[in-house]
């Protein structure tokens, strides 16, 4: 089987996206999940190994530590989890109940989850993760105005799967085992991007000694912060480094891909039967993908002062002379926030000194070399050239279009990359007001500090969400969402600073100023583990186990391995007023 080609009309791309849209929408019939593809008990997806019965799930709240199961359940796991609910139906059955005598059951999932199907609608019992808890947050509520609560596509900032998984273990979750190796050590962020865990299996012929070494020793990705989904259609590139064409979309159903087909070639038919699933399903699910728009900015927008900044954004020019910019000249285009991010403003796109043709409007393409954007560079450090060429003989990097003018492999690599140097893709900001935090690896909560980067905090905490006065105490609250905890100045989300002092989400061998001749050895040896073998993130973190060690995980330490908060500092340059300008035309995107 082979991938469909591009939609040959209007009503085959309608149907295309139609399937996709039901691939990653929660309880629908088509649906996906985790490493289950859309028929978990197939043996292609380990008969469901990556689901769970909704009995299970009904149990959670006796890991949480309650005697009886609370009233409002539901919401507790949305919160405990960062997990918001949909506008759709996401049901699954209550204890006792059948839930194809109740349509799906009376309980109500938060977009984290599913509830799975049979191909005629037949409702299972059974429960899978979906691409929602890492794709889609939330601000406000729908009382609060159009287009808001969940934001969907918007990526999702909330989510602790590794508690999830901590939670469901003693409850038999076979899937749990993958908080050894991957995923978050802080609440928000993940490594789900640590792609050379599956180039560790090539399609076909073996990797080369030298290869399969670099692939071993490239380290790990740590965490990193999801992009928004409804910018797809803007990028020319994937993932924060570019590492494959945007529409190359094998490596979009990684997560959906039935068990086995995870492993190469190396399992025979095993393999290539969620190798076809994935063929079947990528293109869909792309076309869905970029379907998705921006949600408006919600509150008032000066409009005078975002016309300001329309032309500082599109024109001003952060190296000329007069400037003294420190940082090294790109040399890319006329100097402005524009040359990277995309031109948005109609008296620029439709310029042709500007864009070639109005099509190209926000789409941005420019990778930004690591010595101008300055960003923690453990992300690229870790996709390495061995990582890129294993890739190229890896399914998700189609190994059958290496060589050719086609080629949909990774594309840093030596032999495609040429002279371009290895940096940071610029993303397209529509919807920027709606993707805090920031940076690649969501380390700088707000818009204003990215513009000043003088202003950033090195150790931070969002605010929660108050709980229920009756359960204070006795439960985990996720990131306070409404409109109250958004900073409508600065773009993005209030905060408080935690000063570095061991014993509040700080562990004592993480000194304040890393990098310097008083780095604690265990903070050495752990940068060189985490930076060096591939596969151990977590190893040696610490479990999951009181209270206490939940709340620290929203603690956002820049002095953790891959979780900088540098770079993008040619921003410095500009004046209060010209970021307060750039600022409020932005929110117009």
């Amino acid at each position: 089987m082979k991938e469909v080609g591009a939609p040959r009309n209007c009503g085959e791309l309608r149907e295309r996206a139609k399937r996709g849209s039901a691939l990653l929408t929660p309880s629908s019939i088509g649906s996906g999940a985790l490493f289950s593809g859309t028929e978990p008990q197939d043996i292609s997806a380990g008969f469901g190994i990556a689901t769970f019965p909704a009995t299970q799930y009904n149990k959670l709240w006796q890991i949480w530590g309650f005697q009886s199961r609370p009233d409002n359940f539901d919401e507790l796991v949305s919160q405990r989890y960062g997990a918001p609910f949909g506008s759709t139906p996401n049901p699954y059955p209550l204890p006792g109940e059948d839930p194809n005598l109740t349509n799906g059951g009376s309980g109500r999932l938060p977009q984290f989850f599913t509830h799975l199907r049979e191909p005629d609608g037949t409702w299972t019992g059974k429960l899978g993760i979906t691409c929602q808890g890492c794709h889609s947050g939330s601000i406000g509520t729908t009382d609060d105005g159009p287009g808001l609560d969940l934001m969907l596509g918007s990526g999702s900032p909330l989510a602790d799967h590794n508690l999830f998984l901590r939670d469901m273990l003693p409850l038999g979750y076979l899937a749990s085992a993958a908080t050894i190796a991957n995923l978050n050590r802080t609440r928000g962020v993940n490594n789900a991007s640590d792609v050379n865990l599956a180039f560790l299996f090539p399609d076909e012929e073996g990797y080369d000694l030298q290869t399969l070494w670099g692939v071993l020793t490239s380290g790990s990705t740590a965490g990193m912060n999801t992009p928004s989904w409804w910018n797809m259609g803007h990028r020319a590139l994937k993932f924060v480094d570019g590492t494959f064409p945007m529409d190359a979309p094998r490596v979009d159903m990684v997560f959906y891909t039935p068990f086995f087909g995870l492993f190469g070639g190396i399992l025979g038919q095993l393999s290539e039967s969620g190798q076809d699933w994935m063929r079947q399903h990528g293109p869909d699910a792309n076309d869905w993908i970029v379907t998705l728009k921006a949600p408006k900015y919600p509150f008032a927008i000066d409009e005078g002062l975002a016309g300001i900044g329309a032309v500082y954004f599109h024109t001003l020019d952060l190296w000329a002379p007069q400037r003294n910019n420190p940082i090294k000249n790109p040399k890319a285009g006329n100097g402005s926030c524009s040359s990277c991010h995309g031109a948005y403003a109609p008296r620029y796109f439709n310029d042709p000194a500007w864009l070639a043709r109005p099509e190209l409007e926000g789409v941005a393409s420019y990778i930004t070399p690591l010595d101008v954007i300055g960003t923690d560079p453990v992300r690229m450090e870790t996709n390495n050239e061995a990582v890129q060429v294993a890739g190229a003989k890896n399914f998700f990097g189609y190994p059958e279009t290496a060589g050719t003018d086609q080629d949909c492999g990774p594309q840093n690599r030596e032999d495609l990359r040429g002279d371009r140097e290895l940096g940071y893709l610029a993303p397209p900001l529509h919807g920027v007001w709606a993707t805090a935090p920031y940076l690649h690896n969501g380390s700088v909560p707000n818009v204003w500090e990215i513009l000043k980067p003088a202003e950033r905090k090195n150790i931070w905490l969002r605010l929660s969400t108050p709980p229920r006065p009756d359960q204070a105490g006795d439960v985990v609250m996720g990131y306070d969402t409404s409109l109250t905890a958004y900073d409508t100045e600065k773009v993005g989300w209030y905060y408080q600073e935690i000063p570095c002092e061991a014993g509040v989400g700080v562990t004592p061998y993480i000194n304040c100023t890393p990098g310097s001749d008083n780095d604690p050895l265990a903070q050495l040896l752990l940068s060189t583990l985490y930076s060096n073998f591939i596969g151990v993130w977590n190893i040696l973190y610490p479990p999951i186990l009181t209270e206490a060690q939940m709340e620290e995980r929203k603690i956002y330490n820049t002095h953790m391995h891959g979780q900088g908060n540098e770079g993008h500092e040619f921003t410095s340059v500009l004046t209060d007023d010209e970021r307060l300008a750039i600022l409020e035309y932005l929110k117009t995107l």
